[in-house]
């Protein structure tokens, strides 16, 4: 059996154990069993943010700590796009938030994904200008580095792994193999160019030329960025944006952090140097229901969070899925098969 047939059959017998817990469903909801809002319907479940405290304090003046921890854009059980988005728009409409520590601990991830996040906190700091600093964990590398961008002082540990500026895209060629095996892929299409990257056959010059100015697109907008938040010139960031990794020593050497730190030392930085000694330090989470109750080690196996919500397993699995034959365009560091 293969890869993807697994996840298939593991994701039908998730929703056909969701059905048994539920109230006879209608033919409607059964049909967008899929959907984030029917899922949680049949568990009963409330999916909106409450808050968890990290450190007690005055609840009048309070620091909230945004997660930003695995694949960006993957909802692969650590990372939750929705969740920090919905964060970012909670600070505009609380007074008592009075700063923000972005927490990442991410390789990066998708260009569209990291690009939404940063859009969306830039257009929140500039309407509430609201400190923001941000501490690595053991990687924040490509996107990961990309959003402590948006921070005004970015702490890391010396055995941090950052840097990795800049932008990746890959494809299997499987052309030989296929020769060998005796397989011919029949390709009908509407313009030359319709299957780009396809793994049946060569790429030609003129895809490839499409391609790179695809990414050197992409590329210069993470240069503009690491330009904006480092306060250094477009010749000083390309000269370390060639995707290399960087310690975090290495980092505060050439200027691409500020200090060396772990989370609670960038936490009292918040709280010296804007006046927040008793401030009460935070968080959002949403509902720690999920399939992983029942499934924490076949959920595990597939690399997913067993204390997240039902349907944001599902959806995980049906990413994973679909994943297997994405092309992508990403800010993330990329080693290995």
């Amino acid at each position: 059996m293969d890869k993807k047939k697994g996840i298939v059959i593991g994701i039908a017998g998730l929703v056909l154990l969701t059905s048994l817990f539920s109230s006879s469903p209608k033919k409607s909801e059964i049909e967008e069993n899929t959907s984030a809002t029917t899922i949680n319907q049949l568990f009963g479940l409330n999916t909106d943010l409450h808050e968890e405290v990290v450190e007690e304090g005055s609840t009048l003046s309070r620091i909230l700590v945004i997660p930003v921890k695995g694949t960006i854009g993957t909802e692969d059980g650590q990372y939750f796009h929705d969740r920090i988005l919905a964060s970012i728009d909670k600070i505009k409409k609380d007074s008592s938030i009075k700063a923000v520590l972005l927490s990442i601990d991410s390789p990066g991830g998708g260009v569209y994904a990291t690009r939404e996040v940063y859009d969306r906190m830039k257009e929140i700091q500039a309407e509430t200008k609201i400190p923001v600093y941000a501490s690595m964990g053991s990687v924040a590398t490509s996107g990961g580095y990309y959003l402590s961008m948006l921070a005004e002082k970015v702490f890391a540990a010396n055995e941090t792994t950052t840097g990795s500026i800049g932008v990746i895209m890959s494809s299997y060629n499987t052309k030989g193999l296929f020769e060998k095996l005796g397989v011919k892929q029949e390709v009908f299409k509407s313009g030359a160019m319709k299957d780009i990257l396809s793994a049946s056959r060569d790429i030609t010059d003129e895809e490839r030329q499409v391609l790179q100015t695809y990414i050197d697109e992409s590329y210069q907008r993470f240069v503009d960025v690491v330009v904006e938040g480092r306060g250094m010139s477009e010749d000083e960031v390309r000269k370390l944006a060639d995707g290399r990794i960087y310690s975090g020593s290495q980092a505060k050497a050439v200027g691409l952090i500020d200090e060396i730190g772990y989370e609670k030392d960038a936490l009292q930085a918040l709280r010296d140097d804007h006046d927040l000694a008793d401030a009460q330090v935070f968080t959002y989470t949403s509902n720690d229901m999920g399939f992983g109750k029942l499934f924490p080690s076949f959920l595990g196996k597939l690399g997913l969070n067993s204390d997240d919500t039902p349907a944001s397993q599902l959806n995980q699995m049906i990413d994973k899925l679909e994943s297997l034959d994405d092309m992508k365009l990403e800010y993330r560091m990329q080693g290995g098969f």
